[in-house]
């Protein structure tokens, strides 16, 4: 059986997606007009924007992944700059050079893997965080833990968290991971974590079906 660790929803009878975090919006306010750039890694950045009213500026934008890309051109943006990379730090990398002499702003979860924050500001970008959301872990009563020799996709570090909290771990599972966080994050359970060349929930999928068809 294939099990989707994930609160963002995925229709597909052939999976069991366990919801295990929640995200929870934060109040802040923000005057776009009043920098350059934006860099937005999760599409919960833009919901962050919608649930606290802020007016569209249409400034420059810099995205990880083709649904983030997708909500914020939703959300009104037109200058949108997709990254190469989808992973946090060469990400960074990345798009450094292009946030020189720029007034940044970062919409992010208050606890992430990457530290792009840092980065930028000990390279000399001018750059202003807000925590825009944040990831709880549920304890639901009702899931089961998956059974053994299950495939189990995890979206993010903190499904991996909430995952091992809810249910602890067994060795016959397979993991694939939609990141090197991700993977990183299951490396204390999991030795042989299967990374997703492509980092969408629908290449995390095909890809654990074609590890079930195989096995």
């Amino acid at each position: 059986m294939i099990y989707l660790i994930s609160n963002t929803a995925f229709n597909d009878e052939s999976i069991r997606q366990l919801k295990l975090c929640k995200i929870k919006f934060n109040l802040f306010s923000v005057d776009l007009s009043s920098f350059d750039a934006l860099i937005v890694t999760s599409k919960n950045s833009i919901n962050a924007l919608k649930f606290n009213s802020i007016a569209l500026t249409d400034i420059l934008v810099f995205t990880i992944g083709k649904a983030t890309a997708l909500a914020c051109k939703e959300f009104g943006f037109t200058q949108i700059y997709e990254a190469k990379n989808s992973h946090g730090d060469e990400f960074g990398v990345e798009i450094l050079n292009s946030l020189r002499d720029k007034k940044v702003l970062f919409i992010k979860a208050k606890e992430t893997v990457s530290n792009l924050d840092i980065y930028f500001s000990q390279n000399g970008i001018d750059i202003t965080v807000v925590d825009g959301y944040e990831n709880l872990i549920l304890n639901p009563n009702d899931i089961k833990k998956p059974e053994p020799n299950s495939t189990i996709i995890f979206t993010s570090p903190m499904n991996v968290r909430a995952f091992i909290q809810n249910f602890g771990w067994d060795k016959s599972y397979q993991a694939v991971a939609i990141g090197k966080a991700t993977a990183a994050a299951l490396s204390n359970y999991c030795d042989n974590v299967i990374v997703s060349n492509t980092q969408n929930l629908k290449s995390c999928i095909e890809l654990a079906k074609n590890i079930s068809l195989s096995s």
